[in-house]
């Protein structure tokens, strides 16, 4: 209940002038002392967070202008209950409306000028905005290009200096999302020109050096596939790498291996296709470890997985089938290739 009953009468009529209408030439000086009235001021707070919380709803010509002078009177109050509870209003209807809509209007879109106008006001006032710069990075995760980059241009130079520092910023945090990457190849088919250094010392790095955690793995499979990082890989690689190469691929998970048609298998046999035999063994471990799926299921992977790559030798496979009595797989992959059944007899 709003208790309208305890309501100041001037305290009233101002906040509705405040929120209902667009003028800018009222008097608020004394508004302060009104909101903080012994007496009333619960009942105050409470129908000044109402009749926001109502407001933030109409549309307004000029709405950007609107809401930096309304928020501008409401954050001058320094009541603490009330600018959180703004603060939580305002960036749960920005949340909401980018889970709905993937192209938003400064023009159109009232939640989205609050929020920007928002933004705005605490950086005049000195406070921090790095839990909005970490809310937007993540929007990375699930925005497509064509939204992301416009949406990122209002917040320059509010949050980013330039789009360069924007992508500075995503290139630090390949490692805790894959897709980072994936948008910064979409920005530079964009025209956006970085300094690409970084990024091939970090695929360097994840390669050779850096812990084999999920992330890293996911983040290096994906930078495998643009060209310019895929060749200075090979460049840098030797065969002392080679122990380090085997371990990545037996950290990769059964998911990691199978990614895309094996593209992942097809990258690493270009870095160095001596380890091919080696990772198709890996392979048919974490094939037959999984326990599921129909009787065929991991000999069709592994026929895949011989017919894809030449360099992968078959008797291989069929001595680790060998190994481990799957005499029903040997007689599958062996009728997928006529040519091998000389080879059974020494298997």
């Amino acid at each position: 209940m709003l208790g309208i009953e305890k309501l100041n009468p001037k305290f009233r009529h101002l906040t509705d002038l405040l929120f209902f209408t667009d003028r800018t030439d009222i008097d608020f000086s004394s508004y302060k002392l009104l909101l903080k009235d012994k007496e009333n001021a619960e009942a105050h707070l409470v129908y000044l967070i109402d009749r926001f919380e109502k407001a933030s709803t109409i549309f307004w010509e000029d709405g950007p202008k609107f809401w930096a002078h309304r928020l501008n009177i409401l954050f001058s109050l320094d009541e603490k209950g009330l600018i959180q509870n703004i603060s939580h209003t305002i960036e749960n209807k920005l949340h909401n409306l980018l889970r709905h809509k993937s192209r938003v209007s400064i023009k159109y879109d009232i939640e989205f000028q609050q929020f920007l106008e928002y933004c705005k006001l605490k950086n005049s006032r000195g406070e921090s905005l790095q839990s909005v710069k970490d809310y937007l990075l993540s929007l990375s995760s699930h925005t497509d290009i064509d939204s992301l980059i416009p949406l990122m241009n209002h917040f320059i130079p509010l949050l980013f200096k330039d789009m360069s520092e924007y992508v500075d910023v995503l290139l630090k945090k390949i490692t805790q999302s894959a897709r980072n990457f994936d948008l910064l190849c979409q920005l530079e088919q964009k025209g956006v020109v970085f300094n690409k250094q970084p990024l091939f010392q970090l695929a360097e790095d994840l390669l050779l050096t850096r812990a084999l955690n999920d992330k890293n793995r996911r983040a290096l499979f994906s930078m495998m596939n643009d060209v310019h990082v895929m060749s200075h890989l090979k460049k840098q690689y030797s065969a002392v790498d080679r122990p380090r190469l085997l371990d990545f691929i037996e950290a990769c998970d059964f998911q990691d291996i199978e990614h895309n048609h094996l593209e992942n298998v097809k990258n690493i046999l270009q870095i160095d296709d001596s380890v091919g035999d080696d990772l198709a063994i890996i392979y048919a471990d974490k094939l037959f470890a999984r326990r599921t799926g129909h009787r065929k299921a991991n000999a069709d992977r592994l026929v895949r997985l011989l017919r894809t790559f030449s360099r992968i030798q078959p008797k291989k496979v069929l001595a680790y089938l060998s190994s481990n009595n799957k005499m029903t797989d040997i007689k599958y992959v062996l009728s997928a290739f006529p040519d091998l059944k000389k080879l059974a007899a020494f298997v």
